[in-house]
């Protein structure tokens, strides 16, 4: 997927979703001076994403200047072969235009997506892959009174099962006993949870122990 930033439009809120590109993913930053800096968390992301990554700054100010700059590399990249989806990162309406021209009036069509941010260009291009799926869960609402209550059921099992094993040589897994007792399970579903990840020996000991906290909960 080809990203196209207007980071003087965006800036760092832009940049969301960063985390979630990949090799095959191709991103151009364009920026001007008076946008020149992009917070490290986002610039690592890049970096690590394996993507191809190129930046273009703005040569002399004027107005829509990186407007037009866009549109040239965008005809430039479909002019020399690239036939997937393209995001322009912007919250600019005029790029709308763009999008139109390349899927209405190019033969063959070409799809442009215009989004304000890079998780939100991914959610619109719709690849039905892996990233798209993780970024439509984070994107999920919840309830807050909901959410508060699970918060404390979880945190009552947590101190719950960190006293228990306080004394023991699993004192420091017990976020993983937590996520065996997690949802409605039947005493012998966690047997065998427990059994297939300690081991027969341990996993008994610790089975024990876990039926002992289950009964306090």
């Amino acid at each position: 997927m080809l990203f196209l930033i207007d980071y003087e439009n965006v800036r760092n809120a832009g940049m969301r979703g960063a985390k979630y590109l990949q090799p095959s993913d191709y991103v151009i930053v364009f920026y001007s001076g008076s946008a020149q800096v992009m917070e490290t968390r986002y610039l690592t992301a890049i970096r690590n994403s394996g993507c191809m990554f190129e930046t273009c700054r703005l040569v002399k100010t004027r107005k829509n200047g990186l407007d037009f700059y866009i549109a040239t590399r965008l005809g430039e990249l479909f002019g020399a072969g690239f036939d997937g989806n393209a995001v322009i990162v912007s919250g600019d309406e005029g790029f709308q235009s763009l999008r139109e021209y390349w899927q209405s009036r190019s033969k063959p069509p070409r799809r442009v997506l215009v989004n304000e941010s890079i998780e939100r260009g991914i959610i619109s291009a719709n690849e039905n892959d892996e990233r798209t799926a993780a970024i439509r869960e984070q994107l999920k609402s919840q309830d807050i009174g909901n959410f508060f209550a699970a918060y404390q059921e979880s945190r009552k099992l947590r101190e719950l099962l960190e006293n228990a094993f306080s004394n023991t040589a699993f004192s420091s897994r017990t976020a993983e006993m937590a996520d065996i007792l997690r949802g409605d399970k039947t005493s012998r579903r966690i047997y065998l949870d427990t059994i297939q990840r300690f081991g027969r020996q341990d996993g008994l000991e610790i089975y024990h122990i876990l039926k002992s906290c289950m009964e306090n909960i």
